[in-house]
């Protein structure tokens, strides 16, 4: 296998970890950003004063690919390790979301949601759902199946759109 093809191959891994995996943990964006920039900060000084060996043209291969896969290793060794199942429930109400050009624009609902009490409100993979809208359409509560892996991350493992007539429908009652 040559290294173009490990390339291509860590790659599309990557990118499958990431929606499959990482997606799904419970983290707060801006602090995941901050460490992940941290990171590659110290690893690129740790390589520049030779304590991590590799080659110079390979730095780039390492911080696209090697690192990307590390990280995503991390969060997949969290992830298969959950365990105690627990249930949380919330009223949630979709985005709005608006599109179109200067000569036409259009509003509707997307998969994006905001929860009551604005739970997980710097999470905005848990609020995001990759689903076909009518899964939620009619729905007004969201029931999810979080776990804590050895790592202490909370992952979302499954989750359930409900109607309750107990949830406001007006968002300014959350």
């Amino acid at each position: 296998m040559t290294k173009v093809d490990k390339s291509i191959f860590f790659s599309i891994l990557n990118v499958v970890l990431l929606v499959t995996i990482v997606f799904k943990t419970v983290l707060n964006f801006y602090w995941f950003v901050i460490i992940i920039g941290l990171l590659c900060v110290v690893i690129n000084r740790l390589i520049n004063k030779k304590i991590i060996k590799i080659k110079n043209e390979d730095k780039k291969y390492f911080f696209g690919v090697i690192f990307p896969f590390l990280i995503n290793c991390f969060f997949m060794i969290n992830y298969f390790t959950g365990m105690n199942p627990q249930k949380e429930t919330y009223c949630f109400k979709n985005m709005i979301s608006e599109v179109g050009g200067r000569n036409s624009h259009q509003k509707g609902k997307t998969t994006y949601i905001y929860l009551s009490g604005n739970a997980y409100k710097y999470s905005y993979m848990t609020r995001s759902f990759f689903i076909d809208y009518k899964k939620m359409w009619g729905n007004n509560e969201i029931i999810y199946t979080f776990e804590r892996g050895i790592f202490g991350l909370k992952v979302r493992k499954d989750f359930k759109f409900v109607y309750n007539k107990n949830c406001p429908d007006n968002y300014l009652n959350f």
